[in-house]
């Protein structure tokens, strides 16, 4: 059963996750953007995106594949957060140091298999590549060209990405609250302090599974080892 304090965890990870996709949209179809055209800037990409006349124009390419990052986000959010109880209440044990960064593998890797799907028709949406019109189009393209296994082109660089993002996470965010917020643990200023420094040794450390990942789901023909031997080319 989900106790009390995770069903509260719970619906703040989906509003929070809810909002977050829907305002840093932009900055995920940047990265995507950049990630497939290494020779281009972040700005070379946000002045071809701010030149349209149009200004719909230039919010609806802002914040293209936003349907599927949210299509994304719910059921991830919920995934996660039941998957990374029921883990710990299995462990049974002080959740610190390496129980951490297992356990936390443990829950991202059962989210990413569920979310996958809708991971890659929203990186394949920011592309720009392939003129998807609903997520449910998008499904019945990749299907009927590769099957179910379509769906799931990138997963083993996700894996690479989310399980060791999930674990880093936890262990530096767990770390950081005992060790300078030892007496003030549940203050706002612990919170976003180690959420903060945690996301950006996890973002920074994944970041090259990332990359791969992108171009694997875009790209067509190319499996992980192709990716990386034409990264370092």
């Amino acid at each position: 059963m989900v106790t009390e304090s995770v069903s509260v965890s719970l619906v703040g990870g989906l509003c929070s996750g809810t909002i977050c996709t829907i305002l840093f949209q932009p900055l995920d179809f940047i990265k995507t953007q950049l990630q497939l055209k290494p020779a281009e800037s972040m700005t070379g990409v946000c002045k071809k995106v701010l030149s349209q006349e149009n200004r719909a124009t230039v919010i609806r390419n802002l914040w293209v594949g936003l349907n599927p990052s949210l299509a994304k986000t719910v059921p991830g959010v919920a995934c996660y957060f039941v998957s990374l109880s029921q883990v710990k209440r299995l462990y049974g044990g002080d959740v610190s140091g390496l129980a951490a960064v297992v356990l936390g593998s443990v829950a991202r890797i059962i989210t990413a298999a569920v979310v996958q799907p809708f991971s890659l028709i929203k990186t394949r949406y920011e592309s720009g590549r392939f003129g998807y019109r609903s997520i449910a189009g998008a499904v019945m393209s990749v299907t009927s060209e590769d099957r179910i296994r379509g769906l799931y082109r990138g997963f083993l660089p996700t894996l690479f990405r989310d399980a060791p993002f999930s674990g880093i996470y936890l262990a530096v965010y767990t770390g950081i609250k005992r060790n300078l917020f030892s007496q003030r643990q549940d203050t706002i200023q612990a919170t976003g302090v180690s959420g903060s420094v945690a996301g950006l040794v996890a973002a920074t450390l994944t970041h090259p599974a990332d990359v791969v990942k992108t171009r694997i789901q875009v790209e067509k023909g190319g499996g992980s080892g192709n990716v990386v031997r034409d990264l370092y080319r």
